[in-house]
């Protein structure tokens, strides 16, 4: 694929792709070339009240349709989205870095995320009471929270935005989507293509812009009943200061430190396999990356030799111009700067530089935010690599003798996402898996994220959770009717 022209993004406001009234813009850069490759609006806090009124009158009708009416207009509009799943996908690879191939697939998952969503939203269910009185009638109902803020992050840009969308549309929301600053061309892509695959204009609305002006206009504003959010903790914190005191619904998804724990009878190949996967992928940018590895003394020389196999063989390039590479480049300049320092932090504290550490060699790497996937040994508590959340392609490691020692290593985190084991022991699998602190426990896997099963995070991982069926709760406000008959 070859970027022949700069891609023009629009506000999406009651179903019309329009300007900012300011016509001031935000230049979208590749991370791969440093070339502009697009330009998005940055949108006035009038224009936010807009997308708020819009939606807040798309709301009254979509709430007043049957679960299986809705249900019906979101999997034809899904049906519409995946034929479109190309072209968002590159300007996800173009926007973000992340492979083509990768990102159409992204696409392609998060259809598959509003269609769940969309079977679940037919399988709310109230309940009755038995009463005190023969007169008296008593039922529970569920009932949706309104027009909904969802705040979306620029490493998932089009999957963690369905993971929000998804629930919301089913059970009758309206929505106000805002994404990121650094990846608003895929995101607003895919709501247009939702909307020009049937579902109501005004139902899904798009500003994009700074967060300082569109950001906190949009989770200040009254319309505004619920705020779903993925970003750091440090971001997850302000918005509960701002929005908290209107008492509305809020689910975070938040920053993660993830440990994974290799005990000395795990399958090693199967284990270097799923670290190398969950360590490097997009380049280490996901809450759920792991981000520091305990391995038993007896099987730690292996693994590491194993996972350094593993990244010496994964390639690196413009994941636009070549769709298939494993790996693209970092997001973002400070992103490449922060794995930078810590990797340097860790060697002048001791570690160990196995490989990586570095840019890749060569002409084609020497624009865009590229860095070899790094693996450390010789780790320590102290270091910033196993402390802070680098979100980067590094993979630290350090050596345990007992068990305990290392789930107490692994828990000395503020964190609480997603946790790591590798066993093969039934008894091992029980006892640390419900030791450790985390809203999410792979034992010998690496699929963190199913529709099925709900991702919530601990400690400052999050707040509410997302995915499974107990995520529509998140999007309903409950209502109880009591009835004295005569």
């Amino acid at each position: 694929m070859i970027v022949e022209t700069v891609h023009e993004t629009l506000l999406l406001i009651g179903g019309a792709s329009i300007p900012s009234a300011s016509g001031a813009v935000r230049e979208i850069v590749s991370p791969a070339t440093g070339e502009v490759v697009g330009t998005a609006p940055l949108a006035t806090a009038e224009e936010v009240d807009r997308a708020v009124e819009s939606a807040r009158t798309a709301f009254q009708a979509w709430a007043a349709l049957s679960a299986y009416e809705r249900a019906h207009r979101i999997q034809r509009a899904t049906t519409y989205a995946r034929t479109q799943a190309g072209e968002i996908g590159r300007l996800m690879a173009l926007e973000q870095g992340k492979p083509f191939d990768q990102s159409r697939k992204e696409v392609l998952g998060a259809c598959d995320t509003l269609d769940y969503f969309a079977a679940e939203g037919v399988r709310v269910e109230g309940y009755t009471n038995a009463t005190e009185h023969p007169a008296l009638r008593s039922w529970v109902v569920y009932q949706p929270v309104g027009v909904c803020a969802l705040i979306t992050p620029w490493n998932y840009p089009v999957s963690l935005l369905s993971w929000k969308l998804g629930p919301a549309l089913a059970v009758g929301c309206a929505m106000v989507v805002k994404p990121s600053s650094v990846t608003p061309m895929s995101p607003t892509a895919f709501c247009k293509g939702l909307i020009e695959g049937g579902l109501p204009a005004g139902l899904v609305n798009v500003v994009t812009g700074n967060g300082s002006v569109v950001g906190e206009t949009l989770i200040r504003h009254p319309g505004v009943k619920k705020v779903a959010m993925t970003g750091s903790t440090e971001t997850g914190k302000r918005l509960m200061e701002v929005f908290g005191p209107t008492l509305g619904k809020i689910s975070l998804e938040l920053g993660g430190h993830c440990p994974a724990l290799v005990c000395a009878d795990a399958d090693l190949d199967q284990a270097a396999q799923i670290i190398a996967y969950k360590g490097f992928r997009n380049m280490g940018q996901s809450c759920s990356s792991i981000n520091r590895v305990y391995a038993h003394r007896s099987i730690h020389d292996a693994l590491v030799e194993k996972l350094a196999g593993l990244a010496q063989d994964l390639r690196i390039g413009d994941g636009v111009t070549d769709g298939s590479v494993d790996l693209g480049p970092m997001a973002t300049a400070d992103g490449l700067a922060t794995v930078e320092a810590h990797v340097a932090d860790a060697v002048a504290r001791g570690a160990i530089l196995v490989y990586g550490g570095r840019k890749p060699e060569g002409e084609a790497y020497t624009r865009g935010h590229y860095y070899l996937p790094t693996i450390l040994t010789g780790a320590l508590p102290t270091m910033r690599v196993m402390r802070e959340e680098t979100f980067g392609p590094v993979v630290p490691f350090a050596v345990f003798d007992d068990l305990d020692d290392a789930v107490a290593q692994a828990n000395d985190t503020p964190y609480g996402l997603v946790a790591y084991l590798f066993t093969r022991d039934y008894a091992t699998t029980i006892r640390v898996s419900e030791a450790l602190e985390a809203g999410t426990v792979c034992v010998n896997n690496g699929a963190v994220n199913t529709n099925y099963a709900p991702y919530a995070g601990w400690k400052e991982s999050g707040y509410g959770l997302e995915l499974s069926r107990r995520a529509v709760f998140e999007y309903l406000n409950t209502k109880h009717i009591k009835v004295q008959f005569s």
